[in-house]
């Protein structure tokens, strides 16, 4: 007898292949997928849609001075970092400047490029249409890194986040990785390989794959044919640096002037020289120290980011669905996992990365917005009887690793479980 007094789940050889798990033609629901054949579909969505017309209906000026703060702190911890990375190669000047250039990501570009601010922001400060947007000044005024935000809001806020956990979203890392997964290398070698992917993803995978996913809408737009699979991650290619590479999705060349080198001349060029005036060793601190700060910041942000939808207890999809349906409301919970969370200190350093459920049920909502609703949406799901995954985020990283090295896998949500009404035919694998 199992726990509780319980018999054990057993199934027979012969039927094995058709629990639920591994496969999308699964018919026989493991004890883990139970859940899927009582849930309501359509009051799921309707609870959800709800919840999230409420909190729209409160946003206000409150939430835009919740984003003023936020921006302080992010401009102080820069700021502070670039003060005193002269005097001494040091722990502190590399972790202030690593966090003032992950939050002007995470949360500051993040939520406003997705219209968090949108109609509580009377100035138009921060407006999706407006940051970071149309000019390398104004890229350098609101939110300078090495990714363009014209190529991130394509890759994340339209394709990511609307074909979460398809084969067509470009952040699915299980997709990502298979060829790490499958290579015939010993497991030291593949973690080696991720610690190096995790001090470097944002230049060497998340730039190049974002403007790939830019240059591959222009395309749709103007009705032309992709010169390869848009699907296959795109990571830099060094060749590039002397006129050479794989130039099949974009021009090495565009690619190092428009979407890296801006980065590159503003905060290894620029930002170190006033230091000269001290001499060259407080020129070269100051250019150890930003060099340490980009390796941090690559960390920091691969692990609450690269976190957020890759684990054994999220799920991954065979069919595409329509957006804001009972299954797309679904999906942003099964796939997505919180970390701790519920103050601003700790939420700061997570990157408002931590509320990724809340996130995605609402895109368009603030911050504030979603310390607010993770409670409300945690006992909905409980209500419900649908998983909700928050946990520590170190133990979320760790998720993350044994899915990219091969050794975990992914649950694929049996295709015979999906609400048909809310599906498409094109096909997500």
């Amino acid at each position: 007898m199992g726990k509780g007094g319980q018999r054990p789940f057993i199934l027979s050889e012969d039927k094995k292949d058709l629990l639920s798990g591994e496969s999308y033609a699964a018919t026989i629901l493991a004890p883990e997928d139970a859940w899927m054949a009582k849930l309501d579909h359509e009051k799921f969505r309707e609870d959800v849609h709800e919840i999230g017309k409420t909190l729209s209906a409160q946003q206000g000026p409150e939430d835009v001075a919740h984003l003023g703060k936020i921006v302080w702190m992010s401009r102080l911890c820069s700021w502070i970092g670039f003060a005193t990375m002269w005097y001494a190669v040091n722990p502190l000047s590399i972790f202030l400047l690593s966090l003032g250039t992950l939050t002007r990501w995470t949360i500051i570009g993040h939520h406003v490029c997705h219209g968090g601010f949108d109609k509580c922001d009377k100035t138009k400060r921060y407006n999706r249409f407006t940051f970071g947007v149309g000019s390398l000044a104004r890229r350098c005024v609101d939110w300078l890194d090495w990714m363009m935000v014209e190529a991130w809001n394509v890759e994340h806020n339209q394709l990511h986040h609307y074909h979460l956990g398809e084969i067509t979203d470009p952040d699915l890392v299980e997709h990502n990785m298979a060829y790490l997964r499958e290579v015939d290398f010993s497991l030291p070698v593949k973690y080696a390989a991720v610690a190096f992917m995790a001090v470097t993803w944002k230049w060497w995978y998340y730039a190049p794959n974002t403007f790939k996913q830019l240059k591959a809408n222009e395309r749709r737009r103007k009705g032309l044919p992709q010169p390869g699979n848009v699907t296959d991650p795109q990571t830099f290619d060094f060749g590039w640096l002397v006129g050479g590479g794989d130039h099949t999705h974009f021009s090495g060349t565009e690619f190092l002037v428009r979407c890296l080198g801006p980065y590159f001349v503003q905060r290894f060029v620029l930002m170190p020289l006033p230091f000269l005036a001290l001499g060259w060793p407080s020129y070269a601190r100051a250019l150890v120290n930003l060099f340490f700060a980009e390796l941090a910041t690559n960390l920091h942000s691969f692990i609450v980011i690269a976190t957020n939808h890759a684990g054994a207890d999220l799920y991954r999809f065979e069919k595409h669905c329509k957006p804001r349906s009972c299954t797309f409301y679904l999906r942003q919970v099964v796939s997505s996992a919180n970390f701790a969370c519920g103050d601003d200190v700790t939420d700061f350093m997570h990157g408002f990365l931590n509320y990724q459920v809340e996130h995605h049920l609402w895109p368009d909502l603030s911050m504030r917005s979603y310390q607010k609703a993770q409670p409300i949406i945690q006992a909905l799901c409980a209500k419900h009887g649908v998983p909700y995954i928050k946990e520590p985020v170190l133990k979320r990283t760790w998720d993350l690793v044994k899915i990219m090295v091969g050794t975990e896998s992914m649950r694929k949500y049996p295709a015979a479980y999906e609400y048909e009404p809310d599906l498409v035919v094109e096909e997500a694998h």
